[in-house]
C-alpha cells in the first residue's frame, strides 16, 4: 500500500516484502520470543525525523521490556508508620480514659480544678492524639500511593486499614475506659 500523502511516499507491500530475507538470520531475534528479546537492536536503530521513539507501556518502560521490580520500602514504611501510631493514640487514650474519671471525682467536674499536673499529663496526651492523627494520615497517603504504584501493595492497604481503624478504636477506648473507671 502506498500513502495517498504524496509528499513522503511510502513503499509498497511488494517492496518491503523484497527488503526481508528469505530465511532469517540466526542472530534474528524471534518474533514469538520472550519479552525484551532483541530489545537492544530496536533501542539503537535511528528512528526516522518526526516518527517516536519506542513505545512506553503502562510501566513507563519500553513496551516488550521486562518490568523491573519495585522495592516495598514504601508499603513497609507505611504499614511502620501506621502501626506506631495507632500503638500510641490507643496508649494515650487509656491512659487519658483510665485517669479522667477519678481526678475529676477527686478534683471537680471542669478541667481547671484538677491538679496543674495532671493539667500537663492531659494536654500532652491531647497533642500526642494529634501528632498520631497527622502520622496516622500519613501513613494512609503512603499507603495508597504504595498500593497504586506496586511498591509494597500488600503492606500499603494494611497499613491504610490500620490507620483508618486506629481512631475508632482509640475513641471506643477512651469512651469505654471513662465509664469503666468513672
Amino acid at each position: 500500500m502506498t500513502s495517498t500523502d504524496f509528499t513522503y511516499p511510502q513503499p509498497t507491500d511488494d517492496e518491503l516484502a523484497a527488503q526481508q530475507p528469505r530465511s532469517p538470520s540466526p542472530h534474528a531475534p524471534l518474533i514469538y520470543s520472550s519479552p525484551g528479546a532483541g530489545l537492544e537492536q530496536y533501542e539503537r536503530a535511528p528512528h526516522p525525523p518526526g516518527a517516536a521513539g519506542p513505545v512506553a507501556g503502562a510501566s513507563g518502560g519500553v513496551a516488550g521490556a521486562p518490568v523491573s521490580a519495585k522495592s516495598p520500602t514504601l508499603g513497609k514504611t507505611a504499614l511502620v508508620l501506621a502501626l506506631i501510631a495507632a500503638v500510641l493514640t490507643l496508649v494515650a487514650s487509656a491512659i487519658l480514659g483510665a485517669t479522667l474519671g477519678p481526678t475529676e471525682a477527686a478534683s471537680g467536674y471542669y478541667f481547671a480544678d484538677v491538679p496543674e499536673w495532671y493539667q500537663s499529663l492531659a494536654t500532652g496526651l491531647v497533642v500526642l492524639q494529634v501528632l498520631c492523627a497527622c502520622v496516622g494520615i500519613t501513613a494512609i497517603i503512603m499507603g495508597i500511593v504504595s498500593a497504586a504504584t506496586a511498591r509494597g501493595r500488600t503492606f500499603g492497604i494494611i497499613a491504610i486499614a490500620a490507620a483508618a481503624i486506629a481512631p475508632l478504636l482509640s475513641f471506643g477506648t477512651f469512651v469505654a475506659l471513662s465509664f469503666a473507671f468513672a
